[in-house]
């Protein structure tokens, strides 16, 4: 994998990870607020000791394994990367319309 193409993955899993990660909290807040969880995988586990744990561990556990084997996985990784970093970048935009309403 090019050097180019190993910053851009390293930006996008970082962010993916931020994105979950302020995802986790701005749900735990929207749930205060009478809202529900809209992911239907992850509604079985809200109000849950699962829930912080997929969100705070297990998904930047994924995203650091993404990182140690981008080279096995080849230079179309960061073309499929793009997918979760703009649905969760849409998910915060929605979440900001969200909140000032």
């Amino acid at each position: 994998m090019q050097n180019s193409k190993e910053r851009l993955l390293r930006w996008q899993l970082i962010g993916i990870g931020a994105f979950n990660i302020t995802d986790y909290f701005l749900t735990l807040d929207a749930l205060e607020k009478g809202y529900t969880e809209a992911n239907p995988l992850l509604l079985t586990i809200v109000n849950t000791l699962e829930f912080p744990l997929v969100k705070l561990i297990l998904v930047p556990l994924l995203l650091f394994w993404l990182w140690l084997k981008r080279h096995q996985i080849g230079n179309s990784l960061p073309r499929y990367i793009w997918i979760p970093f703009f649905s969760y970048f849409l998910l915060m935009v929605y979440f900001r319309f969200l909140l000032i309403h």
